[in-house]
């Protein structure tokens, strides 16, 4: 199937890039600063005619390439990286080796950029907006010193080192002492290391002898504890599935067959979390890598699941139960999501959280219930059994910031592809049905409703035939699939009957 690429221009209500236009075009935009019909931004970047609020929110929300633009190869470093990137405040403040002491105002946000060394190995490239985003290790240290408006409180540095503790054990500080040696001479930050050192001893000290006084630390002082109430839910459902028959349905796809599924399988898993395309968009990009210039990120995610969909050991081999788990789903996280530093790619989360009004397990309690949790997968039956446990175990836990779904979703499939089972898409439609039957499990303990929704789309997705991507789409527009209204449409089988 040969697809044009598709390179949509900005829309009205959004920033222009003079790099992503045409040179003619880029003149033109020029000339309409001059007549007044756009407004200039910095160098290179024009906002429409909006109020002055609606403008600050745009620029914003484009934080990260208006930045890249004023400082290309710049770090998000010091207290805009401890704290996620643009601080509440519209602050933002970068590194840069050669343009530094400067603050650039702009709609809605203040650039400060100070004197520092460009990425360093650890920094993460932010999409392609041009900027990087400080490692863990190098902005513990740049936030240790002389405090004020660049340095977050030592109160946070404390705070972010017990929560990584708790989240993943001893061996994660020490990486990050490790880690933090290598760079503070680059850094300029050897006094900072020194402290940093102190204040990761102090805690291993304190946590070997069952002594952090903090909720977080008392929560480990023992160890890995888990989450009792979620693993007897996990035993609820890990009971039903050992007494129910389960369907066996084998796959036999090959091939472009194989692509084209995993590039459906990322579609509807993308979309039904909010990076939504259309879906010739979705084809355009994992078939010609056709990045949507004004949504790289976004382009990324895409590809992410994709690359796990498609390529072993992520394809057809789940993490190695016990401890081992969280570690394997770390490694699947940050390939996953390696475009998107600010998700915390491969990192466990350190606050809880939430949808709705579920809560999550709590970051201390990750590791145990994962490991345990893990554990248990064992005595369910391998294949289509098993794989329906691991997607409601990564998705109850929710180990990570983001993507947690998404990886649900992934390691359910590599379980059915290890043991020679068809993978399952759950599409746009379907998906509702499919999260009201893991809550009615959270919530009630009841399994059957979530295991029947997995059979069902087991069902539903062996039936497509994968061969012809343009037929594929045909069949999938015909069942509903990509509309989001179940209250207006009904998902339908391939042969037209309605899927029940």
């Amino acid at each position: 199937m040969q697809i044009t690429n598709h390179r949509p221009t900005p829309p009205a209500a959004e920033l222009i890039f003079a790099v992503d236009l045409p040179p003619a075009q880029a003149r033109a935009a020029q000339r309409q600063v001059a007549k007044d019909s756009l407004v200039r931004i910095c160098k290179g970047v024009y906002a429409p005619k909006l109020a002055d609020d609606e403008r600050a929110a745009l620029v914003r929300r484009h934080w990260q390439r208006v930045a890249g633009m004023l400082a290309p190869g710049g770090v998000v470093s010091h207290v805009s990286a401890m704290h996620g990137g643009l601080l509440s405040t519209g602050q933002l403040t970068l590194s840069h080796p050669t343009v530094f002491n400067k603050k650039v105002q702009l709609p809605g946000l203040l650039v400060r950029i100070v004197r520092g060394p460009g990425p360093l190995p650890g920094d993460l490239a932010i999409g392609t907006s041009g900027l990087y985003y400080a490692s863990r290790p190098r902005f513990l240290l740049e936030n240790i010193g002389r405090q004020g408006d660049l340095r977050a409180p030592k109160e946070d540095v404390e705070s972010l080192l017990v929560a990584v503790l708790n989240a993943s054990g001893e061996k994660a500080l020490n990486d990050i002492r490790d880690q933090a040696a290598a760079l503070a001479q680059a850094l300029g930050a050897e006094k900072a290391l020194t402290q940093l050192r102190t204040m990761v001893g102090a805690l291993l000290g304190t946590y070997a002898k069952g002594e952090l006084r903090t909720k977080e630390g008392m929560a480990v002082a023992t160890g890995a504890p888990i989450d009792s109430e979620r693993m007897y839910r996990f035993e609820a459902l890990a009971a039903h599935l050992r007494t129910q028959p389960m369907p066996r349905i084998e796959s036999t796809l090959s091939g472009l067959a194989r692509q084209h599924f995993a590039l459906m399988e990322s579609y509807f898993s993308n979309y039904v979390e909010g990076t939504k395309f259309n879906i010739e968009q979705a084809i355009d990009i994992v078939m010609n890598n056709a990045i949507v210039v004004n949504r790289p990120k976004d382009s990324h995610d895409i590809l992410g699941v994709f690359r796990l969909a498609i390529t072993s050991p992520y394809r057809d081999s789940p993490p190695v139960a016990g401890p081992e788990f969280l570690e394997g789903l770390e490694r699947w996280h940050a390939e996953m999501l390696r475009m998107r530093p600010e998700a915390n790619p491969g990192k466990p989360k350190l606050e809880v959280n939430y949808a709705g009004t579920t809560k999550f397990v709590e970051p201390a309690f990750v590791r145990g219930t994962l490991s345990e949790g893990s554990r248990l997968a064992l005595s369910v039956p391998e294949g289509f059994a098993r794989a329906v446990y691991y997607a409601f175990l990564v998705s109850e836990v929710h180990p990570f910031d983001d993507g947690n779904g998404r990886l649900s979703r992934l390691v359910m499939n590599a379980e059915l592809t290890r043991t020679g089972l068809a993978r399952i898409i759950i599409p746009t439609l379907y998906h509702p049905q499919y999260v009201d039957c893991a809550r009615a499990l959270t919530r009630s303990n009841a399994p059957g409703g979530f295991v029947k929704s997995l059979v069902n789309m087991a069902r539903w997705s062996s039936q497509l035939d994968y061969a012809n991507l343009d037929a594929l789409i045909a069949t999938i527009r015909m069942t509903n699939a990509l509309e989001e209204s179940p209250a207006a449409y009904k998902l339908l089988n391939a042969d037209g009957s309605v899927q029940v």
